[in-house]
């Protein structure tokens, strides 16, 4: 699975940090996720990883994927028993965890975290912006529900489910939620039981989920930092944001950020050049933005933008449902039609197709780098 590796950092000769690699399935999700363990004066977790039984037996079903066999032959707690081998090699044990950071409302970030808690009494500090998806038990439905007619609205094909039926028990058995025990509104030192850390800093960046962080680590004996920026920023694979608009905003913003030795993701490899990822996910998506206008030049809908040849690095198949590129074309279509790019000449039933305004794209995009960078403009269509 590409799991169960642990890596130990330095921050300085008293202080360590210990990077351990989890299972998540890479046809529903990002693959592995990193989670952190930070020596401090308290022991600190990022993250919590994914339950493998519910990777299984809910995911594959509501993604509408079939489970592949090497999946399938998992043990239903092999993410818990990496992680807890893996505490081992750290030296420690899951009990001594004393609190529990979550990056991000994202499944694959909490919701081992009611076992680990369970095991520890660790509390949770989250943002408070992302506290209605971690603590709501409700929430994944909640989510598919609402998307729902938008992904009607892409065009995209709903095909017959595949997975587990019978065992898509209710959320709230299913450790669905996790209490947040200390939320976080504030950038700044972190604090946690009315003490502050002042060598771990925390920043929200929004644009992958609205409560999005990165946890900014300083040395001991350096001035440099190490930041753990969970999904805002992944190499090799490109985030998936959840508004483009706060996202491009995001990178932006990062340009200022100085004094970043490292930069460690919660999916793939770490960064030792944050610039230059910056520069490069930000041409990225004037790419696709590109893209994404020249192809309509003739009415399309979004389903059709999305299986086009290298729209993506790998083919999207038009006959099979995928939400993850649907949902991503979306976001670059909205963008578009917001600086008025693109609009709808007509609707069939449902589905929206989208007509490009016919101007030069560079005058288009000029639109949206001056949208970007007015931070007093709230983009909601």
């Amino acid at each position: 699975m590409g799991t169960g590796r642990v890596r130990e950092y330095r921050l300085g000769h008293k202080r360590r940090m210990f990077q351990i690699t989890t299972f998540c399935p890479d046809l529903i999700g990002p693959g592995p996720t990193n989670l952190y363990l930070i020596e401090d004066d308290v022991l600190i977790l990022v993250d919590t990883g994914l339950p493998t039984d519910l990777a299984k037996n809910m995911f594959y079903y509501w993604r509408n994927q079939r489970i592949p066999a090497d999946v399938e032959g998992l043990e239903d707690d092999y993410s818990e028993k990496e992680l807890l081998s893996a505490f081992k090699l750290t030296g420690h044990d899951v009990k001594d965890i004393d609190f529990i950071i979550i990056t991000h409302g994202h499944p694959d970030h909490y919701l081992m975290g009611k076992k680990l808690v369970e095991m520890s009494g660790a509390k949770v500090a989250a943002h408070v912006c992302d506290s209605d998806q971690i603590c709501n038990p409700w929430s994944i439905l909640k989510f598919i529900v609402e998307r729902r007619p938008m992904l009607q609205a892409i065009g995209m094909p709903f095909p017959k489910q595949h997975g587990r039926k019978e065992t898509t028990s209710g959320p709230e058995n299913t450790g669905f939620s996790l209490h947040i025990d200390y939320p976080i509104v504030f950038d700044g030192p972190l604090y946690l039981n009315g003490s502050e850390k002042k060598s771990i800093r925390v920043h929200r960046f929004p644009g992958h989920s609205p409560g999005g962080i990165a946890i900014f680590l300083q040395d001991d004996e350096k001035e440099e930092a190490m930041m753990l920026c969970g999904d805002t920023l992944l190499y090799p694979i490109t985030p998936h944001p959840d508004d483009l608009v706060s996202y491009l905003r995001t990178l932006k913003n990062m340009k200022k950020l100085e004094g970043i030795s490292l930069v460690l993701p919660a999916h793939g490899k770490a960064m030792t050049n944050l610039p230059k990822r910056l520069g490069f996910l930000e041409k990225h998506h004037k790419n696709r933005l590109r893209l994404t206008y020249k192809a309509c030049r003739d009415p399309k809908n979004i389903w059709q933008i999305a299986t086009m040849p290298q729209y993506f690095n790998v083919q999207v198949d038009p006959t099979k449902f995928n939400p993850l590129a649907g949902t991503e074309a979306h976001l670059h279509v909205e963008l578009l039609q917001l600086v008025g790019g693109l609009h709808v000449p007509h609707m069939d039933g449902a589905v929206h197709y989208f007509k490009n305004s016919s101007e030069k794209f560079k005058d288009v995009y000029e639109r949206v780098q001056d949208l970007i960078d007015d931070e007093n403009t709230t983009a909601l269509l």
